[in-house]
Order: structure tokens, then sequence, then C-alpha cells
């Protein structure tokens, strides 16, 4: 039952009522810049400087009238310029935001995603109802390419010159012909940079996704590595035998049905003096703390219902952990239990994730 209207504050009626206009404008936005993307337009407006709709329409071969009202929302959005007289702009520092998934401050793909995350929708009363979520694989298949883009820039730029050098002994072992894996190596990418990087190692990754590994043998076969293999993780377990120089795992044990399992599946896949490389989400040890002090907690707590609390609830008896459920503490207490003795936090930049080398 709602409070009768003399029991209502109503400046605070109207402050809430203008918060959520805002929140919902902000989705109708990404939604835009979502087709955007999609339909080449910040690309497009990169390359063709200040242009009316009927220049962008001759420069793309898209429809006038259709791309008059999205240059219109997108300038009343503040994401591009308007100029007067019909004309509309990309800044540079916006093309460099929007039009270039190669430049890692582009935030694109994350607007890129939203379509396929918003599908789901309409399958998340049955999970709230049973408790149970959706699998990678019962996503829809462009799943795994908004992932890949959200992630393929850091790999191929930050993975191999910079992360891999703040590693005890791993770059040697690499070159030398040494033995990793990629545990959720998704569509393949972060293997094939360091397959490229070291042709003499031997590089493993397992996944659970059938449409994932579909992708990343399409991806190894266009770099054209010989030294890299991808196992369907339900089929063909991590070994056990102590074998490998380094594991990574990048944004994907608080995805998983059973962490803990995994991480102990690691340990005894690792050499004694082996590495396990982490990249997971940097959250904060609390609700509380992630409340007043993680600016990314409403986005992070609801692609979570999305997509991280989902997949790990995918299975019965999942763990659960969700977007932000791998703090710094939970993961040390995590490797520990698992078998890990050694545990630090590794000096990398980044807006989203933390990471961390966990060794025997």
């Amino acid at each position: 039952m709602t409070a009768a209207p003399d029991q209502l504050n109503t400046d605070v009626l109207q402050a809430k009522g203008r918060h959520l206009a805002q929140l919902q404008a902000g989705g109708m936005v990404t939604a835009m810049i979502a087709l955007g993307d999609k339909l080449g337009l910040y690309r497009a407006l990169a390359e063709a400087g200040p242009v009316t709709s009927d220049q962008l329409a001759a420069h793309t071969g898209l429809h006038e009238r259709w791309l008059r009202e999205w240059l219109q929302a997108q300038a009343a959005a503040g994401v591009i310029e308007y100029e007067g007289e019909g004309r509309f702009r990309l800044t540079p520092e916006a093309a460099v935001l929007l039009a270039d998934d190669g430049d890692l401050r582009c935030v694109v793909p994350g607007f890129a995603a939203f379509p396929e995350l918003v599908s789901r929708l309409e399958r998340l009363p049955a999970a709230f109802a049973s408790g149970l979520g959706i699998a990678w694989d019962e996503r829809a298949p462009e799943a795994v390419v908004t992932m890949e883009r959200r992630n393929a820039a850091w790999f191929r730029q930050v993975l191999v010159p910079v992360a891999l050098p703040l590693l005890d002994g791993v770059v040697g072992r690499l070159e030398a012909g040494g033995l990793a894996a990629d545990v959720g190596c998704g569509t393949g990418v972060a293997l094939i940079a360091m397959a490229q990087a070291f042709p003499r190692a031997e590089l493993h990754g397992y996944e659970t996704s059938a449409r994932a590994l579909e992708r990343a043998e399409e991806n190894r076969a266009r770099a054209g590595v010989g030294n890299v293999r991808f196992h369907h993780a339900d089929r063909d377990t991590l070994p056990g035998d102590g074998r490998f120089d380094l594991i990574t795992t990048f944004d994907c044990v608080h995805d998983m049905t059973q962490p803990a399992a995994v991480v102990r599946a690691i340990r005894a896949a690792l050499r004694p003096d082996g590495t396990w490389f982490i990249a997971d989400i940097n959250g904060r040890p609390t609700f509380e703390e992630n409340l007043t002090g993680n600016p990314l907690s409403a986005m992070a707590y609801s692609i979570s219902v999305l997509g991280c609390l989902s997949a790990g609830l995918s299975e019965p008896d999942g763990a659960g952990l969700g977007t932000l459920g791998l703090p710094e503490p939970a993961m040390q207490a995590l490797a520990a239990e698992c078998g890990f003795s050694r545990f630090r936090r590794v000096d990398l930049p980044s807006p989203v994730n933390a990471f961390y080398a966990a060794q025997p």
C-alpha cells in the first residue's frame, strides 16, 4: 500500500521522480548508442566530419529520415555536437570513446552489449521463481561476441607487454617453451595474443560454452597460430598433474557455478613454482562499502542480475557469487582454501578490474 497523500514529502517525491526520469533517459540513450555502433555511425561521423543528415545518408547509404532522428537524439543527449544549420559533429574525444574498438579508452563495447543483456529480461521472472539462472549457451549467440569486444583491446595491447612481465619468471618460461592455460578462455583472444608473442610456448584454453569455443577456433585460424588448443571443460578437464607454468582466469571466477572446485583444479594443474594470474571485478568487501564508495556499484549489481549472478546460478546449487562477489579479501580466502600459500595484488590500472598473482 502506498502512503496517503498527506503523508508524502513533496520535495522528496519530486526529487526521486527526477532521478528515476534520468535513469529512464539513460536507458534510452544507451539503446541509441548501441544502435549507432551496430550501424557504424560513429566511425562514419569520425570519417566525415561535420555533416547534415543528408550528407551522412550519402556517406553511409542509410535512410536520411532515420539518421536525422538518431542524430537529434544523440545531440540532445550530449553524445555528439550540434553546430547549427542542420550539421552534427563527433568530437575527436568522443571518437576515441565510441569509434575505435582498438583504443583502450573506447567504451562503446559496453553499450553494444546492452540489447543482448536486456533481451534476457523475459526469462528472469522464471529464474527468480526457480532460483536457476541462464547458462552462456542459453543466451543469444551475440553474447560471446559482445564479451569478446569488451576485453580484446586489453588482451592485445596490455596482457603480453605490460601484465605478464609483472609476474615472477613467467615471461622467461613462456619464451623457453613453457606450458600455459586460460581457464574460462571465452573466444580465445588472450591465448592467441600469448601464442603470437611466445611461439615456442604451448597454450591451452578451457571453456564450457560451445559457442565461445567455436568462435575461438575461428579466431585461432584467422590468426594463424598453431600452438593453441581449445578444450570443452566439461569433457576435457584441466589435467591434475602439475604441468602448467601459468594459468590465467580473466573476469570469470565470479561467474562460475562451482568456483572452489575450479580453483582446486587450477592448483592441481600448476607446477609447484607456477603462477595463477587472476583478473576479477574490483569490488569492495561489503555491500555498504560498495553502496557508498564504489561509483560503479549500481551498474555492477544490475549487470549481475542480467549476467554474472545468472551464470553463477545456472546449475543447481551454483555458488551465485555475482559481479561483486569476489573482492580482494574473498579472492585471497578462496585461493588459500584451495591450496595457494602466496597471494599478492598486481599493480595494473583498470577502471573495473583488480589483478592478483597466486602461487602454491
